[in-house]
């Protein structure tokens, strides 16, 4: 039923934007609106360029992930414009897209321009391309190396998940860090565990495949709230899902972290790991996943040529250069991608290219894994409190993504 809901929906959307586009040439807009977390924001000098270049003043509204996703679903619901040009982070691409918000790129925006980026397939639905990739996010693991040395341990050493829970008892029970793990009791740092251990979280038809003793999900489900117990975890990550900035004022050894995350955690402005820090191959069997972010374009907005001019801006050098040194993203666009490359700027290298062997899908083009990861989050939490056992929690989920994939149906 709620599928059918959501297709009815972008139906409505779909047309309506068609019926209210005008047939005349579209008129330059004398503001924009773009709506986005602090790390897609361009810089004010990046706002003045575009508007020296286009004479379009650009209104950056920056928020956090979770307002911004509210904000743009109300929107949805009430059938009005919440911003010309629409941040589109992977884990919300799919509720977006089926909610009809984000108008189909396909015939506005060229082929040359999806050709130039990488992870264009990863914000397609049903055939159609909901946003332009801004930039590209492998999930990985950095760690200071200094930490190692202090245990008499390197990198090699850690080849299981075993062996990296040893390193963190460790460094705990000698004090060297209070919490050594810069991680959340959170969905990305099961993802983390579970794919590394070879589970991918689904089967081929979308069945849950986590609630089966044998899959390694459940043993990683059981290993991140152990590490909680352990309080190899801050209590802050709880209520404070954000761990970077613990790891970058020098207070863990490990870090779940991102493709890029070295251009933060090695400059030394920035980081007082800098300059000892790097990736870790995850153990195992290495599997991770990614977390790109893409710029789409309202369905209800006057201006959709001019928002697409403005998503082009975001390619050029400078706005992905400021994206990669200020944030640690790594550039969707791939001359510029290639140019940091040759000019030896990406940090830790030949760790990114192992770690890129190993890359999976997670099912985010589809309209029930928002709620999924919605309940997930909640379901870690609650075992973290002590409310529920874990092995409850697990079956609990297992049966609220059943039921929640047939209302989809």
């Amino acid at each position: 039923m709620k599928r059918l809901l959501l297709i009815l929906t972008a139906l409505l959307l779909t047309f309506g934007f068609v019926f209210a586009s005008p047939q005349q040439e579209e008129e330059t807009p004398e503001k924009l609106v773009y709506i986005t977390p602090s790390w897609g924001a361009p810089s004010e000098e990046l706002v003045a360029a575009f508007e020296a270049q286009t004479g379009i003043k650009v209104e950056v509204s920056t928020m956090k992930d979770e307002d911004l996703k509210n904000k743009v679903m109300q929107a949805a619901g009430g059938k009005v414009n919440p911003a010309d040009v629409i941040f589109v982070g992977i884990s919300h691409f799919g509720t977006f897209g089926a909610s009809g918000i984000l108008s189909p790129l396909d015939g506005l925006a060229p082929q040359s321009l999806f050709d130039r980026v990488s992870g264009a397939d990863f914000f397609e639905m049903d055939g159609a391309t909901y946003a332009v990739p801004l930039y590209q996010q492998m999930v990985m693991v950095d760690y200071d190396k200094t930490s190692l040395e202090k245990i008499g341990m390197t990198a090699e050493d850690i080849q299981t998940w075993d062996d990296f829970d040893d390193a963190a008892v460790k460094m705990k029970a000698e004090g060297i860090y209070e919490y050594p793990l810069a991680f959340a009791v959170r969905h990305w740092s099961w993802y983390l565990i579970a794919l590394s251990q070879g589970s991918t979280l689904f089967g081929p038809d979308g069945d849950p495949t986590f609630d089966d003793p044998s899959d390694p999900a459940y043993d990683a489900y059981k290993r991140l709230i152990g590490w909680y117990e352990k309080g190899l975890i801050s209590p802050e990550r709880l209520t404070s899902p954000n761990a970077h900035p613990s790891f970058w004022a020098g207070q863990a050894a490990f870090h779940q972290a991102w493709q890029g995350s070295l251009a933060i955690a090695n400059n030394p402005e920035k980081s007082k790991t800098a300059p000892n820090t790097d990736y870790l191959v995850l153990p195992e069997e290495h599997y991770t996943w990614s977390l790109p972010a893409g710029l789409g374009i309202s369905s209800y907005t006057k201006y959709p040529k001019a928002a697409l001019q403005f998503i082009e801006f975001m390619l050029t050098e400078d706005a992905q250069m400021h994206g990669y040194e200020g944030n640690g993203m790594f550039p969707a666009e791939k001359s510029v991608f290639k140019s940091i490359g040759d000019q030896g700027l990406i940090d830790g290298w030949d760790a990114m290219s192992e770690q890129a062997n190993y890359v999976v899908p997670l099912p985010y083009n589809t309209p029930w894994f928002g709620e999924f990861e919605t309940e997930l989050k909640d379901s870690l939490l609650r075992v973290a409190r002590g409310e529920v056992e874990v092995e409850k929690s697990i079956a609990d989920l297992a049966a609220f993504t059943r039921a929640l994939q047939k209302e989809y149906e």
